[in-house]
């Protein structure tokens, strides 16, 4: 469950990234796109997976160990993910 988390998020990630520097003219073919998202994705996958800090912080949300508190930031954390992910598929950009 907390790796599917991890992987979600740093997808997001890489859409943004890729969405934000082609909207600049950065990367001007899909190869180059899906090089630059893929290896965003595994770069941002592999520092989160690595920090222990996050990783147990989530941890312990996900097993209650922080009581109430933790299924609000869980909650949030989901609600954000989903705002995410509505306004890369409405607008096709991330919205900063």
């Amino acid at each position: 469950m907390f790796e599917m988390v991890l992987y979600l998020l740093t997808l997001l990630a890489s859409l943004t990234f890729v969405s934000i520097a082609g909207s600049n003219g950065l990367f001007s073919n899909a190869f180059q796109r899906g090089f630059a998202g893929v290896s965003t994705q595994v770069v941002s996958s592999n520092f989160l997976l690595n920090y222990t800090n996050t990783e147990s912080f989530l941890r312990a949300c996900l097993a209650g160990e922080v009581g109430f508190a933790g299924y609000v930031f869980m909650a949030a954390l989901g609600v954000l993910v989903l705002t995410w992910v509505n306004n890369l598929y409405n607008h096709q950009q991330a919205i900063l």
